[in-house]
């Protein structure tokens, strides 16, 4: 395999199993061929550390940030009058 210069013939196989590792998906057997696959294929290994660069870089952005106490207040307030105003 030791593809360097692009993809490899399993490259498409490759990607599907690469996201389901990374979202925690894979079965054992897809786990255990990508595993023994990159440690030939530099093509297959990079585009693996690239896309879990790229995923760990989006759940640090992405992380839960709590609502203003007030805000909350306010909201919960205006649905209860939505509510109250219907009935």
């Amino acid at each position: 395999m030791n593809n360097v210069d692009g993809p490899c013939e399993d490259h498409e196989k490759c990607i599907h199993i690469i996201n389901l590792i990374i979202d925690g998906e894979a079965n054992e057997e897809e786990e255990t061929f990508f595993y023994t696959h990159i440690q030939d294929c530099l093509h297959c290994s990079q585009y693996y550390k690239l896309e879990q660069s790229i995923r760990e870089a989006i759940r640090k952005k992405l992380e839960i940030k709590q609502a203003p106490e007030d805000l909350i207040q306010e909201v919960r307030q205006k649905v209860k009058d939505a509510i109250k105003k219907k009935s």
